[in-house]
């Protein structure tokens, strides 16, 4: 299997993923453009198989009804305010299987940022190696609450510590520049990594990992209390 991260470049610098299987079948995770996906496809003679929304924001589906797929994926709260008819209502625990079963992608809920949002650990032999988070977590921050709930994010983010450092966390945006200037306003002590992780990221998109995280990112370490406070903190900044 290999993951394709596609860059919008929009206003939102949205991301989305197509995963492409050894069978030139694929799947895309909030596809948010249908002539980037499509183009992608086309030129990588790809059929797309499946479509997975991890919530309910129209710049992580406006594409799907572009695309030609008849299997959407999304979980059943959220699918009620769905635009389109989805064809599979998962819930927590759930997988879609690919490769003869050793690679699947399994549902774990993460309200917060919408109270229905969902991620997916990518797995394979079955083993955690990557998460696709949607505007659950990002390099250095976490999602808004501005649609969700501060004290379900919270418990969302603490599902994180159980995984290994290696793991890498999927966002979807690009808000690696923006995190970064907050931190080294209010987090100093956070950054000595910080211009290093620019130099690596340059044109492209920086994929961070729980490693990383667990030294930069201020929420990851806070209790519920200063987590809140740093929340309300961004929210004015």
């Amino acid at each position: 299997m290999k993951i394709h991260p596609i860059i919008t470049n929009n206003n939102l610098q949205n991301i989305f993923y197509i995963l492409e299987f050894w069978n030139k079948q694929a799947l895309v995770i909030d596809p948010c453009d249908a002539e980037l996906c499509n183009n992608f496809l086309r030129e990588h003679n790809l059929n797309l198989e499946k479509i997975l929304i991890t919530h309910e924001h129209a710049d992580h589906y406006s594409a799907v009804s572009e695309l030609n797929c008849h299997e959407i994926y999304a979980s059943k709260i959220a699918a009620a305010s769905l635009p389109f008819h989805v064809t599979y209502e998962f819930k927590e625990d759930d997988e879609v299987f690919f490769e003869s079963w050793d690679v699947s992608l399994r549902v774990v809920d993460v309200p917060g940022h919408t109270l229905w949002h969902v991620m997916f650990e990518y797995i394979v032999h079955e083993k955690v190696e990557a998460l696709f988070v949607g505007d659950t977590l990002f390099a250095g921050w976490v999602g808004n609450v501005y649609s969700g709930d501060v004290n379900l994010l919270f418990e969302s983010i603490q599902k994180f510590k159980k995984y290994r450092d290696e793991v890498v966390i999927y966002s979807g945006h690009d808000y690696l520049e923006n995190n970064f200037k907050f931190l080294k306003q209010y987090f100093p002590e956070l950054t000595q990594n910080i211009d290093e992780i620019l130099r690596k990221k340059g044109e492209k998109v920086y994929f961070t990992n729980l490693l990383q995280e667990r030294s930069i990112n201020r929420f990851i370490q806070a209790d519920k209390s200063q987590f809140i406070e740093l929340r309300q903190l961004r929210n004015t900044w």
